[in-house]
């Protein structure tokens, strides 16, 4: 049975106080609406904050020679924003859960945005490390708190292209940090201060700006939305109440028993080594490209290139997985194709191959992300989610945490990247087998 065929037949059969019969159509129609009210400032918050996150690449260009980082020290400067981001996500999460999205990722927003700016105060290693983590704690429950904030509002059949439409933030915000950043270090020497730190504080400012306007715009739930009519909001909520098809739901009887449950333990994992491809598909681009002599622009530009094809390749990848709901199958897929993008850069001799494996490495990572989170977000019990999807994002950040490490580690050893990104191959195509191990486990509980 067609899945949005299933979810108008479960409004039909409701009884006294349900809300009235609706047609697929309909139910099209009234998630649309919420996607379009909600969606845009969803996207541009996570743009701003990849971009304040990823912004690091760029400013590595001239930064580490004026702060003294080896690439060594850069990589635990990358990994230390990611180490305090796990710490605060479950409590973030939990919070979000209490008091609503508006309040939390607006609060987040801000914060993120203030030290961000912060960054530009930078003037040795120690300094760096302690603002990258402050950045991590500030910026900490973004992601999980919004794929919580999503299965709020979205049925299961619309998941996976509202988490790509969200997850669309990633790869413009790369698009976006390749001319921008490039051009705003030609800022080198205005008012005495470095092309850098112009760039820290220039692309510090809208995420302030964004944590105010959602103060006042963003919904918590459905229930609170005032502009859907109560036959729309009711019939959202429905839908939503409907469990996924041919699946049973992760439903454990306690917070601390979902948090140790093997099911959320082991998409943990596949969170943890989705984001060791994460963290590796741009933040070392530019530098690898600053090695064919090319300028800042030229540099921004060239790098550019990859976020754009994972854009369409997520895009399409996440329509096909709501089509044919194989969830695990199109996870696991598109993290082989991350692995073969990633070996091609570990082999690569040219400025070309080198740009094709970093081009197959984001369409497969990013498509990889955005199915993959429609899984804890529709097989997780509504009453633990919120906790769970934390430690899973939780875990997902240590993945982040590692990989830039091993990466420099094995850079500053070897004094190229060949070693470090056949790591990152060879962690995708496990996690792609973790992916149909995930999916042993959950068929067994059926």
């Amino acid at each position: 049975m067609n899945t949005r065929t299933g979810q108008a037949e479960v409004l039909r059969m409701s009884t006294t106080g349900a809300p009235p019969a609706v047609e697929a159509a309909d139910l099209d129609r009234i998630v649309s609406k919420a996607g379009r009210r909600l969606m845009w400032f969803l996207v541009a918050l996570y743009l701003v904050a990849i971009l304040d996150r990823s912004n690091i690449s760029f400013a590595a260009l001239t930064m580490n020679s004026d702060l003294g980082l080896s690439p060594k020290a850069y990589g635990i400067g990358v990994g230390a924003m990611f180490f305090t981001y796990a710490l605060f996500e479950v409590p973030s999460n939990l919070l979000l859960a209490r008091i609503g999205a508006r309040a939390t990722l607006t609060r987040i927003a801000i914060l993120w945005g203030i030290v961000t700016m912060l960054m530009a105060c930078a003037v040795g290693p120690l300094s760096f490390w302690g603002l990258r983590a402050l950045l991590g704690a500030a910026e900490s429950g973004l992601f999980p708190g919004v794929m919580l904030f999503l299965s709020f509002w979205f049925p299961y059949a619309w998941r996976a292209r509202y988490n790509a439409v969200f997850n669309l933030a990633v790869p413009i915000a790369y698009i976006v940090s390749g001319v921008v950043s490039g051009a705003l270090l030609t800022l080198n020497g205005a008012w005495g201060l470095a092309g850098w730190q112009w760039l820290f504080i220039l692309e510090g400012l809208p995420a302030v700006a964004l944590g105010v306007i959602g103060a006042f715009y963003l919904t918590n739930r459905p229930s609170e939305a005032q502009w859907l009519t109560p036959v729309e909001r009711q019939s959202l909520q429905a839908a939503l109440d409907a469990n996924p098809p041919s699946a049973k739901v992760v439903a454990p009887t306690s917070m601390l028993r979902a948090l140790v449950n093997p099911v959320v333990l082991t998409m943990g994992l596949c969170n943890t080594l989705l984001f060791c491809g994460l963290t590796s598909a741009q933040i070392w681009l530019p530098q690898m490209l600053k090695t064919y002599h090319a300028s800042y622009m030229t540099i921004g530009l060239l790098a550019a290139i990859p976020p754009l094809a994972g854009l369409l390749g997520m895009l399409a990848l996440g329509r096909l997985s709501d089509r044919s709901q194989h969830r695990f199958l199109h996870a696991s897929l598109a993290f082989v194709l991350s692995a073969c993008g990633f070996a091609l850069v570990a082999m690569s001799n040219s400025l070309a191959t080198m740009l094709t494996g970093f081009t197959l490495a984001s369409v497969g990572v990013l498509a990889t992300q955005a199915i993959f989170w429609t899984i804890p977000q529709s097989f997780l019990h509504r009453s633990t989610s919120a906790g769970a999807i934390g430690a899973i994002g939780m875990m997902g950040s240590i993945g982040g945490t590692v990989m830039p490490m091993i990466v420099g580690e094995l850079r500053a050893q070897t004094h190229s990247f060949t070693a470090g990104f056949t790591v990152v191959a060879i962690v995708c195509l496990v996690g792609s087998a973790l992916i149909g191990v995930l999916r042993s486990m959950m068929t067994s509980q059926r």
